[in-house]
């Protein structure tokens, strides 16, 4: 019976792994300074979908630099007329290779109802968990209606 070495040995060049490329160009996306949750959500708004935002929930991810000006964003998922999924690791991971100092998640509220939900405020204690692990301010959580907003950092649920 060939030992574990030989064994190995045998294995090697037999097997692959997979390769991830990961490219960052770094860059101010925006000269607009977020300073307050009204900054954001104009900001945000403007790059909102309007047809759907009546229509089924989307979640969007917003990258800050120290400064708070936008590094990059990303749709994070599109949803149905009552739900939409955040991927933690998604966010974190594009926080991460951004090199953000700030996160700001965001989605829209298709009935108009801007009051969070359970899992609104659980996916938001998560996050902020997550993202502190890596040294990345979780900023903000905006609740998008077709006229206005909800804040949770307005509201101190961060």
């Amino acid at each position: 019976m060939p030992s574990k070495k030989q064994r190995l040995q045998q294995l090697a060049g037999n097997w692959t792994a997979s390769e991830l490329c990961i490219q960052y160009k770094p860059g101010v996306k925006s000269n607009i300074s977020i300073k307050h949750s009204l900054d954001a959500y104009h900001f945000i708004r403007s790059l909102w979908d309007k047809e759907r935002l009546t229509m089924q929930e989307e979640l969007m991810a917003f990258f800050f630099n120290r400064k708070g000006r936008t590094i990059g964003y990303r749709l994070i998922c599109i949803g149905n007329m009552t739900s939409t999924h955040a991927d933690i690791r998604l966010i974190v991971s594009l926080a991460l290779h951004s090199l953000a100092a700030g996160v700001i998640i965001a989605h829209n509220h298709p009935s108009g109802d801007l009051e969070p939900s359970d899992a609104d405020l659980a996916i938001t204690k998560k996050l902020g968990k997550a993202l502190k692990l890596i040294d990345v301010r979780l900023l903000d959580h905006l609740i998008i209606g077709e006229c206005t907003y909800y804040s949770m950092a307005d509201e101190n649920l961060l």
